[in-house]
C-alpha cells in the first residue's frame, strides 16, 4: 500500500512549505521576468502576493484563515517603531515577521547595505521574543561584493559572504559614515549561503522564536 503524500497539519510545518514554495515560486517568476522588479517595493508586493496565494491553498479545514499584511507595526524595537515588509499567519496558530533588501551593483553603498542586512536580522530576533513565532530574511542582488569575502573594511565587521557563520551573542560595530551609530546585536548564529541563478545571487535565512528573558 503506497503512504498517502499529503500535506502536513501540523501548522508550523505547513507555514514551512507555505515559505519555501512561495520563495522558489517567486524567484522563478523573477529569473523568468514575469514581473518588472527593480527596486524593493514590487519584490515586496509580487512575493506578498504569492504567499497569500500559496497559504491559502495550505488551508486544509474550514476553520483555517491565512493572512498576508505589508508594513505591519511593531512598537518598541531598540525604542523605535519597525514596520516589518511582510508579515503572515494562520490565524490564532502561527505567523511569520519577513524582511527583505534588494540591492542592485548600481546603486553601490554595499557597506551600507551590509550593515541594514545585519540590523534585519536582529530586528526579525526582536519581534520574535514576543510578537512572531518565525522571521524570514529574504535578500536578492546582482552585487558580488555582497557574496564575496572581504578583506578590508566594513566587510570584515559585517560579513554577508557566501558561507560565513555569524558568531552568537555578539555586538557588531564599526565607525562607518551614516551607520556610525548603528550597534547589531545577533542571539543567535546564522549561515551566509547564497544561491546564484544567472547573474542574480538570492539569500534565505529563518529566525526561530527566541525566549524573552526580560
Amino acid at each position: 500500500m503506497i503512504e498517502l503524500n499529503n500535506i502536513p497539519f501540523d501548522y508550523k510545518l505547513r507555514l514551512d512549505a507555505v515559505m519555501t514554495s512561495a520563495w522558489t515560486v517567486f524567484k522563478s517568476q523573477f529569473i523568468h521576468n514575469r514581473h518588472f522588479i527593480s527596486t524593493e517595493a514590487p519584490f515586496q508586493h509580487h512575493f506578498a502576493e504569492i504567499i497569500r496565494q500559496v497559504g491559502n491553498l495550505y488551508c486544509l479545514t474550514r476553520e483555517d484563515v491565512f493572512l498576508v499584511d505589508l508594513e505591519t507595526q511593531c512598537k518598541d524595537i531598540k525604542g523605535k517603531t519597525k514596520y516589518l515588509d511582510i508579515s503572515c499567519e494562520f490565524v490564532n496558530k502561527i505567523n511569520c515577521a519577513i524582511e527583505l533588501k534588494f540591492k542592485k551593483a548600481s546603486q553601490g553603498a554595499q557597506d551600507h547595505g551590509r550593515i541594514d542586512i545585519y540590523s534585519d536580522i536582529e530586528a526579525l530576533e526582536l519581534v520574535c521574543t514576543d510578537k512572531f513565532q518565525v522571521g524570514k530574511f529574504y535578500t536578492i542582488t546582482d552585487s558580488a561584493p555582497y557574496v564575496n569575502q572581504s578583506k578590508v573594511g566594513v566587510g570584515t565587521v559585517f560579513p554577508t559572504h557566501h558561507g560565513h557563520i555569524t558568531e552568537a551573542n555578539k555586538t557588531f560595530w564599526v565607525d562607518s559614515k551614516g551607520r556610525e551609530h548603528v550597534k547589531v546585536n545577533l542571539k543567535n548564529s546564522y549561515t551566509f549561503n547564497w544561491e546564484k541563478i544567472d547573474k542574480w545571487y538570492f539569500l534565505e535565512l529563518t529566525i526561530q522564536h527566541l525566549k524573552n528573558n526580560n
